[in-house]
């Protein structure tokens, strides 16, 4: 009976004895036949794929020889051949690594005999056992534990000796020294180091624990200790115990990172080296890093190379780098980024832009050559979407209409990463491997010319006015022949996908809603034009997202008056490519339970139950649709209910809102509630509902109009109470209508140092009692200044809040102030005009804030502030009783927290109305509104 035998090049193995002979025979051919292969390579290959095939046929037995501890049925369990299975290569090879990789055996290899009755093969894998580690010992262990130097090496009594493994070993045991702070430990391998030694024996001379005890600068001139240390990883022992472990390998990296800033900040040729030695404490070291910071180089010129597309005055406006100032990274990385930006906005998808000092004959000085490859320009052919097996694709796409990423437009990939990251703001679909799963990703595929816009196939029929663009009126074309099919692409992109148009039938691709544009009535064109074909003119999409603040809409700009040719496209023969748009559903749903504390909230308990991708519409078919989480999702809806109860606040809330109601850019929003509120002089239960409608408009502009009805019972206030509380006992009717208009063009809601805030809003009251209520608010931000690498801004800032409502409204919707947001050093509500004892609210409100910010640490992550709040609640429309506080306080950023500060504030009345009631310390979590 003849052996087979398999060749598995990546694993070696040592043949027994009796196959030697035959084995040394066929290892000797296949030499010969390498040695001329190159003669005649493609040949060779062939022929050697079809003498190598294993022969067809089941496996009938599964055979291990050589093992002597290990079972065979411990090593078939470890394999994926089995009695049945086809005899099969892949497979077998991937048996022999996983075998190998049990680290039981040193040689593995496969043969296959004939069965007796030839009804199949026997599988027998060679095996050649490791030898068992008989004694392992760590002579002068000490300052580590054993079972963290055994698990970490693998060098245990009883486990597989492996003479490469145990000096991986030694390495390993002094990084575990190194990680404790024992930099200077020695480890020797004294046994165990040879191939069949069933003996580990390793010396250690553990030396002294070093910890950091100081950490200072030498030669700094440009930037602070403080700064400098905020940019390395070593790290001073807290109070000597705390950290502060000493690592040699920390001190190339910090050099490293020190020698990247000072190169940032144009300090070309600094240097940085580290000097340690003993510190007070025994086992302390300091570490000083000695700087040689050089010249600060600065910009002579700026020239750009291989501009052809545009002009160089056009590609140096915005430019933030410029003549006589240092060459910065981290402008010149902002020029870099604005260069792209120009070219992405004419569909040059290819740009590579180098940014390359070219050093002159002065001393400190460069000129600084922009090396630009343009590529060509795109325009959009199809955007295909995959992925969204929930969520809906209007979904999807009414985001790419609202960053102006459309087919037939210049495939711009600024709008394609607009795109991009409305999509994550969304919250529909997984923005990181830790979310569980793949990421957002957008490619372009299907590249193409100019002549197909399509790609091949079809060529389809374009009368869809919501993907065409229209043009010049002309004469009634004859009859066009029927259709041709043309050959399939042989690349359609990742995944199989096909370009638009492939395909036996298909449609335009239904990018956009249709969009009806107003025309009159006129005889058809003579040419129906594709989109993005030079001449054509696109229909205007609706404009706005129905969203907050800072969630604009981008639109491309659109040639709608012209006809004919193009005359605003430079580039008339651009060439057409697809987006492909991956997607992965991300958990939209959420139920959150918490208790909180404070001041003016008292204690509480919350439930929250979210859903931001809800379909109101999309009702279970089936048992499937509910238990596959499809029910009731995949609309864009954002739908919550919440309860919270406390000492001082009960709520109950039902809210759902669309922010494209009817497929149009108007955000809805409709919520019914209940409301129990005990306040400082009164208790207030409400229970209605609240509808709104809002727009975007531009990049920083909101307006939205909301209405609410409610039903108010007050109750709860002291004896004798005023007048304005008796009017308002018991149950009355509120109806409110109230458009408001915000403008916020802050370059962060949390802690902003540039931009302004600015809202306007009139309510008009309906019901038991009339009155009107107008307010205006507004904020603006400062930076006074930096520390000569621009971080630590100082901010100054400027709030105010005016409001006035009618004489007879009622006094739940009076204002009131006090606390933080509004007057600080005075109790929630504690600020306004006193009636027997009770603030009876105020009928013209002026609250004004001025605060100064700077850091207090290089870090930035802690902040003072200095501030006077000053203003008044009135109960009339004139200036009576002026309040102001002075304080201090300071606001802390913490990685849990992520971008919210916590405000700590401590603030002192210098000005205040009989009646008032103070409060000299305020705390808060996030920004205040």
């Amino acid at each position: 009976m003849t052996r087979g035998v398999m060749m598995v090049p990546p694993v070696p193995r040592k043949a027994p004895a009796a196959r030697a002979a035959r084995l040394g025979a066929f290892l000797r051919i296949v030499l010969a036949l390498a040695s001329v292969a190159p003669l005649f390579l493609p040949t060779q290959r062939a022929w050697a794929a079809k003498e190598n095939a294993l022969p067809e046929g089941p496996i009938v037995e599964v055979r291990v020889e050589g093992n002597v501890s290990i079972t065979s049925d411990q090593v078939r369990a470890k394999i994926l051949s089995r009695e049945g299975s086809p005899l099969d290569q892949e497979r077998i090879d991937a048996d022999i690594q996983t075998l190998v990789g049990t680290k039981w055996f040193s040689d593995v290899a496969p043969y296959f005999d004939k069965s007796p009755d030839g009804k199949g093969f026997i599988l027998t894998f060679v095996v050649k056992e490791l030898p068992v580690l008989s004694h392992v010992e760590f002579r002068g262990l000490k300052h580590l534990k054993l079972k963290d130097v055994e698990e970490n090496t693998g060098l245990k009594k009883g486990n597989r000796a492996d003479a490469a493994r145990t000096h991986l070993a030694v390495d390993q045991i002094r990084r575990l020294y190194a990680e404790k702070g024992y930099d200077t430990a020695e480890v020797t391998l004294l046994e165990g180091g040879e191939r069949g030694q069933t003996r580990v024996v390793m010396q250690i001379f553990e030396g002294e624990k070093h910890k950091v005890g100081a950490i200072d600068f030498k030669g700094n001139v440009f930037a602070t200790d403080a700064t400098l240390r905020t940019k390395i990883t070593s790290k001073v022992a807290i109070l000597g115990l705390i950290g502060g472990k000493y690592n040699r390998d920390n001190l190339d990296e910090d050099i490293r990172k020190l020698t990247e800033y000072y190169q940032g900040q144009g300090f070309v040729e600094v240097s940085v080296r580290p000097v340690t030695r003993p510190g007070s404490s025994l086992g302390d070291l300091r570490i000083t890093f000695v700087v040689s910071e050089g010249t600060r180089y600065k910009v002579r010129n700026i020239e750009f190379k291989g501009n052809k597309k545009l002009t160089t005055a056009k590609l140096r406006e915005g430019l933030m780098l410029h003549s006589g100032q240092p060459i910065l990274d981290t402008l010149k990385e902002a020029d870099r980024k604005n260069l792209m930006t120009k070219y992405y906005e004419i569909g040059c998808i290819d740009t590579m832009i180098r940014p390359e000092p070219k050093y002159t004959d002065q001393q400190g000085i460069v000129d600084l050559v922009y090396e630009i490859e343009e590529g060509e320009p795109y325009l959009m052919g199809d955007l295909i979407i995959r992925g969204n097996d929930r969520t809906k694709d209007k979904v999807v796409r009414r985001e790419a209409l609202m960053a102006g990423f459309l087919p037939g437009e210049v495939l711009n990939l600024n709008r394609m990463d607009m795109f991009k990251q409305r999509l994550g703001n969304t919250g529909y679909f997984v923005m990181s491997p830790e979310m569980g799963g793949k990421p957002i990703d957008l490619k372009i595929i299907n590249r193409r010319p100019a002549e197909r816009p399509y790609g091949d196939g079809l060529i389809p029929d374009l009368t869809d006015g919501s993907t065409t663009r229209m043009q010049d009126p002309g004469p009634e074309p004859p009859a066009l022949p029927p259709p041709v099919l043309v050959d399939p692409p042989a690349d359609t992109g990742p995944g199989g996908l096909e370009p638009f148009g492939a395909g036996e039938t298909f449609a335009p691709p239904r990018d956009v809603p249709p969009i009806d544009v107003p025309l009159n009535p006129v005889a058809p064109a003579p040419v129906v034009v594709p989109p993005g074909t030079p001449g054509a003119v696109s229909p205007t999409p609706p404009v706005g997202a129905g969203e907050p603040p800072g969630m604009e809409p981008s639109l491309p700009g659109m040639n709608m008056t012209d006809v004919g040719p193009d005359r605003q496209d430079p580039f008339p023969n651009r060439s057409f490519a697809d987006v492909v748009t991956s997607v992965s559903e991300a958990p939209t749903g959420r139920f959150m339970a918490g208790i909180g504390a404070s001041g003016f909230q008292g204690l509480n308990g919350s439930l929250t139950i979210t859903e931001k991708n809800f379909d109101l519409f999309n009702v279970p078919r089936s048992f499937d649709d509910i238990t596959s989480g499809k029910a009731f999702r995949g609309g864009g809806q954002d739908f919550q209910v919440s309860l919270m109860a406390g000492t001082l606040i009960n709520r109950f809330t039902v809210s759902l809102r669309d922010p494209y109601l009817f497929d149009l850019p108007i955000g809805g929003g409709a919520s019914g509630y209940l409301f129990q509120r005990v306040y400082p002089d009164w208790t207030e239960s409400r229970g209605g509902g609240r509808f709104s409608l809002g727009r975007q408009f531009g990049t920083s502009t909101y307006a939205d109009m909301a209405f609410r009805i409610e039903d108010v019972n007050f109750n709860g206030y002291r004896t004798p109470a005023p007048a304005e509380y008796l009017a308002a006992t018991g149950h009355t009717t509120l109806a409110t209508l109230r458009p408001t208009l915000r403008f916020d063009n802050r370059n962060s809601p949390f802690l902003p140092n540039k931009g302004q805030y600015l809202e306007l809003s009139f309510e008009q009251g309906w019901g038991t009692f009339t009155y009107p209520k107008a307010e205006i608010e507004g904020r603006t931000y400062f930076t006074t200044g930096t520390r000569p690498d621009g971080s630590g801004p100082r901010i100054l800032s400027f709030r105010g809040h005016f409001g006035v409502t009618g004489r007879d409204t009622p006094v739940y919707e009076r204002f009131y102030a006090g606390y933080l947001g509004s007057l600080r050093g005075f109790q929630y509500r504690g600020v306004g005009p006193h009636v027997l004892g009770s603030n009876i609210g105020g009928t013209m409100m002026a609250i004004g804030s001025v605060e100064y910010m700077f850091p207090l640490i290089a870090s930035d992550a802690l902040r003072q502030v200095v501030f006077t709040d000053f203003g008044t609640v009135e109960n009339g429309y004139n200036f009576t009783n002026i309040r102001a506080s002075v304080g201090t306080g300071i606001r802390l950023t913490l990685p849990q927290f992520g971008p919210l500060p916590i405000s700590f504030d401590l603030a002192f009345p210098v000005a205040k109305a009989p009646g008032d009631k103070v409060n000299y310390f305020n705390f808060s979590i996030g920004a205040v509104y």
